[in-house]
C-alpha cells in the first residue's frame, strides 16, 4: 500500500498495512485509583506519620510507598493512606504494585492486598478502527477462514512517509473487521484498546506535521499544547540528523518553556535548528560541541517560575536549577537575557 500511515503488528509481524485511524484521538482516561490493604503491618517513618494524619483528617497523602512481603518487595505510586484498623493498614493508589529491588525503606508486613473490585472491559477500554488496512499474513489467513477475531494482542505503529516507524504504542485485541469504504479489497480493522492509550488530538496534529520530513519553521513545537509536547521531542528523537558545525554561540528562546518537555523542544532547536533532539533528560544529555560553549537563555524566569519540585516523586521533572547545573555540567555556559 502506498502512503500507508498505520501498521498493525502480531510481535513482529505485520498484520496489515492501514490508510488511516478512527476514534484514538481523544483525551486518555487518567489511571483508576484501586484500594489496597497492608496487612500484617507495622507503620513505621513517613507511614506512620502518614497514618496518624489520615486518622485525624480522614486522609493523608504519603507519595511512593514500598511494601516488603514474603514475595519480595512491591511499590505504589502517588499514595494516599485512608487509616488504620489493628495491623491493617488501608491505602489509596494510582498505579498496580511493581516489584521493586529490595530497598531499606520498605515497610514490613504480611501481604499486600488490592480490595477495590477490578474495573469492568468496558469501562477501562474502547474501540479504535483502523480504516483501508491491506491485511496481511495471520489476518489475511483470519479473514479467509472467517473467524471474526484474532485472539494474539495487537500492536499499532504511526508510520513516516518512508515507511519507518514514528511512533510504536501498546495495542488491544483485533475484535472485528469490515469492507473498507477506501478501496476495493481493503478491510476497516476494529481493536479494543486502554482508554489509557488513547492519544489527545493535539498529537493527531503533531503525527502529520512530521509525516513528510522535519518542520522548518522555528518555534513550531509551541503552538501545541504542553502536555502534547512529548509527542514532538519523539518525532525529533526519531528524526535527529547530524549536527552543522558547532558554534560558540547558541541561544535559546524560553518564551513557552513551561515544563521539562517544552525545555528539550527549545533546546534541540537552540543548538539543531526547528526539529532538532539533544535529549530528553539530564543523564542523556550529550551536546554536541566543545566544552566552554555560551547558551544564552532568553526569557528565563518563565521556566524560573514554572519548573519547580514536585514533592515526594521519585521520577519528578527537574527543576530549572537543575537544568542549568546540568547543562552547566555538559560543559555549556549558560547566560540569561
Amino acid at each position: 500500500m502506498r502512503n500507508a500511515k498505520y501498521a498493525l503488528l502480531a510481535g513482529a509481524d505485520v498484520l496489515a498495512l492501514c490508510a488511516d485511524v478512527d476514534g484514538l484521538f481523544a483525551e486518555p482516561a487518567p489511571p483508576a485509583r484501586a484500594r489496597y490493604e497492608l496487612r500484617g503491618c507495622e507503620p513505621r517513618g513517613p507511614l506512620a506519620r502518614a497514618v496518624t494524619q489520615a486518622v485525624v483528617e480522614g486522609s493523608a497523602p504519603q507519595g511512593e510507598l514500598y511494601v516488603r512481603t514474603a514475595d519480595g518487595v512491591s511499590g505504589l505510586r502517588d499514595v494516599r493512606v485512608l487509616g488504620i484498623r489493628g495491623d491493617v493498614v488501608t491505602v489509596e493508589a494510582r498505579t498496580p504494585p511493581l516489584r521493586e529491588r529490595d530497598r531499606r525503606d520498605g515497610v514490613d508486613c504480611a501481604n499486600l492486598i488490592r480490595v477495590s473490585p477490578k474495573e469492568p472491559e468496558t469501562a477501562t477500554h474502547t474501540e479504535v478502527t483502523f480504516l483501508g488496512c491491506a491485511p496481511r499474513g495471520a489476518l489475511r489467513a483470519a479473514v479467509a477462514a472467517d473467524t471474526g477475531e484474532l485472539p494474539a494482542p495487537v500492536t499499532y505503529q504511526r508510520l513516516a512517509s518512508v515507511g519507518t516507524a514514528a511512533f510504536g504504542l501498546r495495542g488491544g485485541r483485533v475484535t472485528g473487521w469490515a469492507p473498507s469504504g477506501h478501496e476495493r479489497g481493503l478491510l476497516d480493522v476494529t481493536m479494543l484498546v486502554d482508554r489509557r492509550d488513547l492519544r489527545p488530538p493535539a498529537v493527531a496534529d503533531i503525527w502529520e506535521l512530521w509525516w513528510w520530513a522535519r518542520p522548518e519553521e522555528p518555534g513550531t513545537w509551541a503552538r501545541f499544547p504542553s502536555g502534547t509536547r512529548g509527542a514532538w521531542l519523539e518525532q525529533a528523537r526519531r528524526r535527529s540528523e547530524t549536527p552543522d558545525p558547532p558554534a560558540d554561540t547558541y541561544h535559546l528562546d524560553g518564551a513557552h518553556v513551561v515544563d521539562a518537555d517544552s525545555f528539550w523542544c527549545a533546546l534541540g532547536e537552540a543548538f539543531l535548528g526547528p526539529g532538532g533532539y539533544l535529549a530528553d533528560d539530564l543523564d542523556q544529555l550529550r551536546p554536541p560541541f566543545a566544552p566552554g560553549t555560551t547558551l544564552v537563555w532568553h526569557d528565563a524566569e518563565v521556566a524560573r517560575t514554572c519548573l519547580g519540585v514536585v514533592p515526594r516523586a521519585r521520577d519528578r521533572p527537574p527543576t530549572f536549577e537543575e537544568l542549568v547545573v546540568g547543562l552547566a555540567c555538559s560543559g555549556v555556559t549558560v547566560e540569561f537575557a
